[in-house]
């Protein structure tokens, strides 16, 4: 299937779906491929903030990061995963198609472990204790 077959067919699932004409279909669904195809950007920043903004260090031990795209992790059970930048795209496409993140600075620490632990496990299993800062009286 080429890439202009898949865009075409595309849009008319989306026309159908959503009742409009073939041509703002395709309008759409251009736009979107469009800006799914820049997600490296937030692949390669969510690694950086789940390694180097601890979003990922609660829950576990990082063995290798060469600093872009790739990075091995051990979990407190003591099993090993690999991540790159590809292994990340599907649940990071699809926070990028809800619109939760617009820029790659948009990916913080706790969304970072949040895709982090969706890709390796289907949910978050590990929670980070957040703790709330003293409150100072006036």
């Amino acid at each position: 299937m080429t890439e202009r077959f898949a865009e075409k067919r595309a849009a008319r699932k989306y026309s159908r779906d959503n009742d409009v004409s073939y041509r703002v279909a395709l309008a759409v669904v251009r736009t979107e491929s469009g800006r799914l195809s820049k997600g490296v950007p937030f692949a390669r920043r969510l690694l950086i903030e789940a390694v180097e903004g601890c979003g990922i260090l609660h829950w576990a031990r990082v063995d290798a990061w060469d600093g872009d795209r790739c990075l091995t992790i051990t979990d407190l059970g003591g099993e090993t995963y690999r991540l790159t930048v590809d292994s990340l795209a599907p649940v990071l496409l699809a926070h990028l198609r809800a619109g939760a993140i617009n820029q790659p600075l948009d990916v913080d620490s706790y969304l970072a472990d949040e895709i982090v632990q969706t890709t390796l496990f289907g949910c978050v299993i590990y929670r980070s204790e957040v703790r709330k800062r003293p409150e100072i009286a006036v």
